[in-house]
């Protein structure tokens, strides 16, 4: 039965992943459709909705913490995987059953074939228009709307007292925004996705804003006044209370792992953060926030569950130190702003006598400006490609490299990069595994493997 199991979650799989042949298609009636035809799963759940370009999952790792030191039942949607599917869809940290997974993409499916096969379904992309339309014939729900309508039932079927809920891109399109949130947070804004959601900085905000809703507090650690602006203008008009970084809450470090905290109502000191990097501060001051209004809204948190959950939150591939001699670093930095924060763990955090990194990043993203932060302190450079169609060739990320003149090799495969790094460096050397959650993904996986980090 267990071998008939995996099969199944196996086939599962292929059919979930192959549903990204059809790209990206932002917009919110196909997923409001088939949240109908089944039952919307939706409605009356209690959920926080996260957007941002950095910090999203960390300040979700340390929500979900607090909320579950105070007693919650909490839900926790997040993306990409680093490793497994079911690490996408947890409930008290627990990822979904490989069986679930397989019951319910069997369920949905059904589901979605009657939608097909009755012309339910929109076959465009959104209203925005750098957005490309995609052949008619291939009108579907895309991988994302699938796997957040699987989410939702999941978490109804559950009984989540709460969920926390990531975007996968942008707010205002992303099959998420079906939800009415208890309140909204948007962590720092950056260049992103441009061919989505805009090609400056306040028309991506503008959809990060997206996610603001009637009445619903907004929370955020966005600092550009431009965008403080958008966000303060939006939330007028649709009536919600706005609270930003540094003038309505804030933190600040307190020495390693260490924080103080002024929030809307209370002052924390000395709280001690589960995640590595000064950068958590501003994640963790978020999360505190929230769950002050959490609070007042009749959650039954306390200050020991605020330190107890910050202390015990943690989020795979952001800053974790794995293995003695040598040291391993992973790290999903996958734009310029999050290489910057990596940039400066390294410099602050992280003593070495030499450098050694493994990088693989995605064809779409801003290659020259994250090298500008990433390979300035780098002793040797080993590029790879991770199995994703999106990664960059070896010959892109070569030329790309050149002009910093660092020692540099090839490897066929993240694990190849990984074990020539490994066995280059000396006990007192730093292997960093960045560029990309995917590269990272595959290289935690290979660790694993080699027993390195527990599985």
């Amino acid at each position: 039965m267990e071998g008939e199991g995996k099969k199944d979650y196996r086939a599962s799989l292929d059919y979930l992943f192959g549903l990204q042949r059809f790209g990206i298609k932002l917009g919110l009636s196909n997923i409001t459709a088939l949240l109908n035809r089944l039952g919307n799963p939706h409605h009356g759940l209690r959920a926080v909705h996260i957007a941002g370009s950095n910090g999203k999952g960390s300040t979700a790792a340390f929500l979900t913490s607090i909320l579950r030191r105070g007693g919650c039942r909490v839900g926790l949607y997040t993306s990409p995987h680093l490793i497994d599917f079911t690490e996408r869809i947890q409930v008290d940290g627990i990822p979904v059953a490989e069986s679930r997974v397989a019951l319910l993409t069997d369920r949905i499916r059904e589901v979605v074939g009657e939608m097909e096969r009755s012309g339910e379904l929109w076959a465009g992309s959104s209203a925005l228009p750098h957005a490309e339309d995609v052949d008619p014939k291939k009108a579907t729900i895309t991988f994302f709307e699938f796997t957040t309508a699987m989410a939702f039932v999941y978490f109804r079927e559950a009984r989540v007292d709460v969920a926390v809920l990531e975007t996968g891109m942008g707010g205002r399109m992303d099959a998420t925004n079906v939800i009415d949130p208890l309140l909204s947070l948007i962590t720092p804004i950056s260049l992103e996705h441009r061919q989505y959601l805009g090609k400056t900085l306040l028309e991506i905000a503008g959809e990060k804003a997206g996610i603001i809703k009637p009445g619903r507090p907004l929370l955020t650690t966005a600092r550009q006044p431009r965008v403080l602006e958008l966000f303060r203008e939006k939330c007028r008009d649709l009536g919600a209370p706005f609270y930003s970084f540094g003038k309505d809450f804030a933190g600040k470090p307190a020495g390693p792992r260490l924080m103080d905290f002024r929030g809307i109502g209370h002052r924390w000191k000395g709280l001690r953060l589960g995640l590595a990097g000064g950068h958590q501060v501003l994640n963790a001051s978020l999360a505190l926030a929230a769950a002050e209004i959490l609070m007042d809204k009749g959650f039954p948190m306390n200050e020991d569950a605020v330190r107890k959950g910050l202390a015990e939150a943690g989020w795979p591939g952001r800053l974790e130190l794995v293995g003695d001699s040598p040291r391993v670093l992973l790290d999903g930095a996958h734009n310029p702003g999050a290489a910057r924060v990596l940039k400066q763990a390294l410099l602050k955090e992280f003593p070495r006598r030499r450098l050694i990194m493994v990088l693989g990043i995605m064809a779409d993203k801003e290659i020259s400006k994250m090298m500008a932060s990433l390979i300035p302190p780098v002793d040797l450079l080993f590029l790879c490609r991770p199995r994703m169609d999106r990664a960059t060739s070896l010959e892109t990320l070569r030329e790309k490299a050149s002009p910093w003149r660092k020692p540099v090799r090839e490897a066929a495969g993240v694990g190849d990069a990984v074990d020539q790094a490994m066995a280059e460096a000396g006990k007192e050397d730093l292997v960093v595994v960045t560029g990309s959650l995917f590269t990272v993904g595959e290289a935690r996986a290979h660790l694993i493997r080699k027993g390195l980090i527990p599985g």
